[in-house]
């Protein structure tokens, strides 16, 4: 019926921009800004001891501070992401300071 002339597409659409790079760039800074939130902004002052055969939460605890080793045994726990006090000799244990 009606005869179409080509006049519709003659001149090339120009090409939008996709912002990718916006959106590649603004996802690194959520990360990185989620990493120092997260972990903190430095690292933490700790010591490191190895536990040896027979050593406890509580036997480090109260050979490294002085004092009661209660109140030092969560901070032992929390330094190092354990859920239960059971250790394996050769691992390594960070002790926050007092």
């Amino acid at each position: 019926m009606f005869v179409q002339d080509r006049a519709r597409h003659a001149y090339p659409r120009p090409q939008r921009r996709r912002g990718w790079g916006r959106i590649l760039v603004l996802t690194a800074v959520l990360l990185l800004a989620t990493d120092r939130l997260a972990y903190g902004s430095g690292p933490t002052h700790s010591d490191v001891v190895v536990v040896a055969p027979g050593d406890t939460v509580w036997s480090i605890a109260a050979a490294y501070y002085r004092g009661d080793p209660r109140p030092h045994i969560g901070a032992i726990l929390a330094a190092n992401r354990l859920a239960t006090p059971l250790l394996r000799p050769g691992q390594a244990l960070r002790l926050p300071r007092e």
